[in-house]
C-alpha cells in the first residue's frame, strides 16, 4: 500500500523487524492523526491500550502493536462517530468490516502489504462503556513527518497508571506475553510510578467481578507453565530487544510484575506461591541490569 522508500524511511521511528509492521505502523500513525486532528472526534474519543503505551507513554517504543484501542468521553449517540470515522479513514483504507460488541464495537480494515507478503489488519476498537476516567487525563503531541503522510495533533490519553491497570487486567484475563512485557517495561523505565494507584484502578476496573490476590498469582503462574505464552513477544520486539530476550530475561519480567503489581492486589497470598517461587527460580532480583 505504501511505497517501499517511504516504509524504509518510518523504520528509523519504528524500527520493527519486518517491513509489514513497519508500514502498518505507519498507517497507525497517520490514522491517529487523521482521527485526532478532527475537531469533532477529538473531543469524543481517548486513546489507550498497548498501542498508546508504546506511542505516547514510553520514551520509545518498545514492541510493535497493530491495534487503535480507543473509549468515549461521554455518553450519547455512537453514529455519528462512526460515520465519521468511516468519513475519514474509507478513503486511503477501502470499506472495513464492523465487529459487533455491546461493549467495544469495532471496525477491521485490510490491505495488502506493499512487499506482497500477507495482509495488514488494523482494527479500531471504541470501547462505549468505561467513559469516565479515574485519574486527570491530559493531551500530548504526536506527529508524523514521512513523504508519505505528514499531519500532527493532540491526542487525549489516560493517564499511564490508569493505561496499565487495563494492562493488567488484560494480562490476567487472556494469554499475551505482550500485557506482560508491556507492564515489566514500565516498572523499569518510570521510577516514579505510582504501582498501588495502578492496582487500585485495577480493583475498580473489575469490581463486578471482583479477582482476589490468590486467584491472580494462581492465574500468572499457570501463565508461565504454558510454554507459548511469552512466544508472541519476541516478534515484536525491535531487533535489540529481541537480541536479549531470553527465557531468564521472560522470567525476570515475570517477577518484576508479580511482585510489582500483582502482589499489591488485595487478599491473602495463595497457598502454592513460596513453592512455585522456588520451582520456577524466582526469589532473586528482577531489577533490569
Amino acid at each position: 500500500m505504501i511505497p517501499t522508500q517511504n516504509i524504509v524511511a518510518w523504520s528509523k521511528v519504528a524500527p520493527w523487524a519486518e517491513p509489514r509492521q513497519v508500514e502498518q505502523d505507519l498507517i497507525i500513525a497517520r490514522a491517529l492523526v487523521e482521527l485526532f486532528s478532527d475537531p469533532f472526534l477529538s473531543k469524543e474519543l481517548r486513546f489507550r491500550g498497548g498501542t498508546a503505551l508504546n506511542k505516547l507513554h514510553f520514551p520509545k517504543p518498545l514492541r510493535y502493536s497493530e491495534d487503535i484501542d480507543l473509549t468515549r468521553t461521554k455518553e450519547g449517540a455512537s453514529k455519528p462517530i462512526w460515520d465519521r470515522v468511516h468519513d475519514l479513514l474509507d478513503p486511503w483504507l477501502g470499506d472495513p468490516e464492523y465487529l459487533r460488541s455491546p461493549v467495544a464495537p469495532a471496525l477491521r480494515y485490510s490491505v495488502a502489504a506493499e512487499d506482497g507478503s500477507s495482509t495488514i489488519r488494523l482494527k479500531i476498537e471504541i470501547n462505549e462503556v468505561e467513559i469516565t476516567p479515574l485519574d486527570p487525563t491530559r493531551s500530548v503531541p504526536f506527529k508524523v513527518d514521512n513523504t508519505w503522510f505528514s499531519g500532527a495533533a493532540d491526542i487525549p490519553i489516560f493517564s499511564t497508571e490508569e493505561v496499565l491497570a487495563t494492562k493488567l487486567r488484560a494480562l490476567l484475563q487472556r494469554d499475551k506475553g505482550r500485557d506482560l512485557v508491556d507492564l515489566g517495561h514500565a516498572l523499569d523505565i518510570f521510577p516514579k510510578l505510582n504501582a498501588q494507584r495502578t492496582v487500585d484502578m485495577f480493583v475498580e476496573y473489575m469490581k463486578k467481578r471482583p479477582l482476589p490476590r490468590w486467584e491472580a498469582e494462581k492465574r500468572m503462574f499457570e501463565k508461565l507453565d504454558r510454554r507459548g505464552f511469552l512466544g508472541d513477544v519476541r516478534p515484536l520486539l525491535t531487533a535489540e530487544e529481541q537480541a536479549r530476550f531470553d527465557d531468564a530475561e521472560g522470567k525476570r519480567v515475570f517477577k518484576r510484575v508479580f511482585d510489582g503489581f500483582v502482589s499489591l492486589i488485595p487478599g491473602k497470598e495463595w497457598a502454592t506461591t513460596p513453592d512455585l517461587r522456588k520451582k520456577h527460580g524466582l526469589d532473586g532480583s528482577a531489577e533490569k541490569s
